[in-house]
């Protein structure tokens, strides 16, 4: 299973159906299409997933902060009907208002883009690399990791914060949205220290299986996770081709979808 990918509804390249396609072709069997906070296109990601075949687990990743660390919570089996939806839009729209004004900041170097020119779903969500691809198509940089280097970097001319909930806030939305709370990728994110605090959160579980991490991350992982009773999750975090991951790796054993499922349904009630 991968339970963590992006499609064009938020930073990822693919469509839906060419997820769900790829996902097939790979022997995934259940996909989790988690774009970042919001849960727009349930709909088409679950004819897609239907049309080839693949298990669809509606999903979220609700961008966070612990301080001054960035943390990832994915939802889960969360639902697209949710009374909690009015609260993914107000982030959705904040995300908007900040890509206007990182427009306006590029303006003001004497480059111009509007956002008709960001290839963003017309009910997706705005981010750094949709406006990064942009400045390549335009031919104001040649790739993308030139766009962040000299204009999109953390601190840099362009670049401006972006909305995180606090991580008890994010914790408990993801619950809200009816879907188990899931720490992403904390071996990427530099959290392995800080599982403790997270976990006392009300996290659900945690994403053990990623392509960035190493063997012993993993182990060290999946012993937390049974000492603390944790659920276990896995996913590619799979952008775009070339991007230096794929669909379905690591391989992530499907034995630790029902436990999702079940925890997720519990709160459904």
């Amino acid at each position: 299973m991968d339970l963590h990918v992006h499609s064009v509804f938020s930073d990822g390249k693919l469509t839906p159906d060419e997820l769900a396609a790829l996902a097939a072709r790979r022997n995934v069997s259940a996909l989790a299409i988690t774009d970042h906070d919001t849960l727009a296109g349930a709909g088409e990601k679950l004819a897609a997933c239907l049309a080839h075949g693949v298990e669809c687990v509606m999903g979220v990743e609700l961008s966070c902060r612990l301080e001054k660390k960035e943390v990832h919570v994915l939802s889960l089996f969360a639902d697209p009907a949710s009374s909690q939806l009015g609260r993914l839009r107000e982030i959705s729209l904040f995300r908007e208002k900040r890509m206007l004004r990182m427009l306006e900041r590029l303006a003001g170097l004497g480059i111009r883009l509007e956002l008709a020119d960001l290839e963003v779903d017309k009910a997706g969500v705005y981010g750094r690399p949709h406006l990064a691809r942009a400045l390549v198509r335009k031919g104001a940089v040649r790739n993308v990791g030139e766009a962040f280097a000299r204009y999109l970097y953390d601190g840099g001319p362009v670049q401006m914060e972006k909305y995180e909930l606090p991580a008890a806030e994010g914790i408990e939305l993801a619950k809200g949205l009816g879907g188990a709370a899931i720490l992403a990728h904390p071996g990427v994110s530099d959290l392995l220290d800080d599982l403790d605090r997270l976990a006392g959160l009300g996290l659900d579980g945690i994403e053990v299986y990623h392509p960035r991490h190493e063997g012993e991350t993993i182990a060290r992982l999946l012993t937390y996770c049974r000492e603390k009773n944790l659920l276990i999750s896995g996913g590619s975090d799979y952008h775009e081709p070339g991007d230096g991951t794929e669909i379905g790796l690591p391989r992530t054993p499907r034995e630790f979808l029902e436990p999702l499922r079940e925890r997720a349904a519990a709160r459904k009630g």
